[in-house]
């Protein structure tokens, strides 16, 4: 009898840790819907960053997995209206507001910025944007948790040209791609599609991330040899 005691309050024991385990790893790096992990959302910089009130200082917030058109970039050529559009759209549904955000694998970019999917009354925000067609995907490794689902999203809108995908045609293929972005290798300067087997291959230290041919050639990179972008 006092074995099948000692066992029970092993299994029991188990058990908490378990639980304690799960709530440090799950619940503070995901984010809950708790008052204690709601933040708000002070100013928004353009349509996918924004700074937050986080533990009583101002921090800029990323959202992952996702890239809207830009809209405030120092080189000024680089804005356009649509990022305007979606800067005055992301404005408009979340300034003001509180957030919940989740954390990936890594928690800021090399900025110092916040990485998070960000939640606002049960929907993440970052899936809004693919499902109205208002920002693109733009996967950086290791935050990849939604890449499948958000690769959906994108299909779904692209294919129902809503958003910034009206004007984007299935014979120009060049166009979509701008809008889908480029990789590039650090080591070799060469950039390539993000289908490209190279890419598969390539170290994550050495990848760097273009929204457009432009942009990589502009800084150097020239075009892969195989996938032809």
């Amino acid at each position: 009898m006092k074995k099948i005691l000692q066992y029970i309050a092993l299994l029991v024991m188990v058990f908490m840790l378990i639980i304690n385990v799960y709530d440090y790893f799950i619940g503070e790096n995901l984010g809950t819907n708790s008052d204690s992990n709601k933040y708000k959302v002070i100013r928004v910089v353009d349509g996918d960053t924004f700074e937050i009130n986080f533990d009583g200082k101002k921090e800029k917030v990323r959202l992952i997995g996702v890239d809207t058109p830009e809209s405030v970039h120092p080189d000024a050529n680089r804005n356009v209206k649509e990022g305007k559009l979606t800067s005055e759209y992301t404005k408009k549904y979340l300034e003001g507001k509180e957030v919940t955000l989740e954390f990936d694998v890594q928690e800021r970019d090399k900025y110092g910025r916040l990485l998070a999917y960000v939640w606002y009354e049960g929907e993440m925000y970052n899936k809004h944007l693919l499902n109205i067609g208002y920002a693109k995907i733009a996967t950086y490794p290791p935050n990849v948790r939604y890449v499948d689902e958000f690769t959906a999203l994108q299909e779904v809108a692209r294919e129902n040209k809503v958003g910034l995908w009206e004007t984007v045609t299935n014979e120009d293929p060049n166009t979509e791609q701008s809008l889908t972005g480029y990789i590039g290798n650090e080591n070799s300067k060469k950039f390539h599609r993000p289908d490209c087997n190279s890419v598969e291959k390539m170290s994550e230290s050495n990848k760097v991330m273009f929204n457009s041919r432009k942009d990589a050639i502009n800084q150097g990179y020239g075009p892969c040899g195989v996938c032809k972008p």
